[in-house]
């Protein structure tokens, strides 16, 4: 039988105290970051296994906030995916002391610093690790704030303006789900046989501007004349929907973003448009079932936004309970979604 590896024996290893690596292993402050990744290091190699439900006995409470939109009115397409995971998996960590405060902002992603703002001025001291989506300059500031006062962050679906090892980011690979759509609409339409229009979303979002810009510079590329319009939801792009419907002969739509992709199948219902229209849309939700089965919506682009949230509570545990340094990006490949497959998605 193997002889239990000791921390007493990973110290001598790596020259350092006995209570070093002990901080180390269990994620607190006081050792540098060379130091710890060494020990690190160590521990993987002899594989040492850490107790880690005993350990928690032991360990004072861990809270991580939870900052996203409330998944409510256009909101609900794609964050209710995201909260759901998250408190799912969140639920596995409280036998590891690990509590999650859930903050439903009612801010939209380009505003969501503002929230930030708020919970780092009134909750600062109280939170261990922080989860959130963030686009833009004002966002990144934020961020910066948290990730200097050593709070391990995750961000989702975001494009941080900054590098620190205190933050992560897990996303969809914007410019692959865009270069997914064009090829997939390649098979359906000819150039010159009608116009693409182009639902581009909100400029101000990440995830919009490179999934919408990859889209279109490909498509140019093979020769389609595209009609862009820029909106957030039903409100900002029903009319100028309605009036390239009704006055632009149109041969395929993309559209970037779920809210947009639910709006645009909304009015094609209303004029009962769609036989002559390849549509693509972008993520999967429970509203688009009818659009799937009509054959209104022949496809949409997945990008995993319930394995995002389940993703970041992983990796917080392995911050805040392992000690592993964050500083790890991760893409979620894009996955095209039709009739026949979609369900197994929702």
């Amino acid at each position: 039988m193997a002889q239990k590896v000791t921390l007493k024996e990973i110290a001598q290893n790596t020259g350092v105290s006995l209570g070093t690596v002990h901080r180390a292993i269990y994620g607190k402050s006081g050792v540098r970051e060379d130091t710890r990744q060494r020990i690190l290091d160590e521990v993987r190699r002899l594989n040492y296994q850490v107790d880690e439900t005993a350990s928690a006995l032991k360990r004072h409470e861990k809270r991580v906030a939870v900052i996203l939109p409330k998944a409510q009115n256009e909101e609900r397409f794609y964050f209710r995916g995201l909260w759901q995971a998250i408190r799912q998996a969140a639920g596995e960590m409280e036998r590891y002391k690990i509590q999650y405060e859930y903050i439903e902002s009612p801010y939209p992603l380009s505003e969501i610093w503002r929230e930030l703002e708020r919970v780092y001025d009134e909750q600062l001291d109280e939170i261990d690790g922080l989860i959130t989506a963030a686009d833009g300059e004002e966002a990144s500031v934020w961020i910066s704030r948290f990730a200097k006062r050593r709070i391990p962050i995750v961000l989702l679906s975001s494009h941080y303006i900054g590098d620190s090892p205190m933050v992560s980011c897990i996303k969809g690979d914007h410019e692959r789900c865009g270069s997914l759509a064009a090829e997939f609409m390649q098979y359906g339409l000819k150039p010159g046989g009608g116009k693409v229009l182009l639902f581009g979303g909100d400029e101000r979002v990440y995830s919009n501007s490179v999934y919408a810009r990859r889209f279109e510079k490909e498509m140019q590329n093979r020769g389609y004349d595209l009609l862009r319009i820029n909106g957030f939801g039903w409100e900002e792009i029903e009319a100028p929907c309605r009036q390239c419907l009704e006055t632009e002969h149109i041969q395929g739509i993309f559209v970037a973003n779920a809210r947009n992709t639910y709006a645009v199948c909304r009015i094609m219902a209303e004029m009962r448009l769609g036989e002559d229209i390849l549509v693509v849309g972008s993520d999967v939700f429970e509203e688009l079932r009818p659009y799937y089965e009509s054959g209104l919506l022949n496809a949409t682009i997945c990008q995993y936004q319930w394995e995002q949230g389940n993703r970041a509570v992983k990796q917080m545990y392995e911050y805040l309970i392992r000690g592993n340094i964050l500083q790890k990006d991760e893409m979620m490949p894009p996955v095209l979604l039709m009739k026949n497959n979609y369900e197994y998605f929702l």
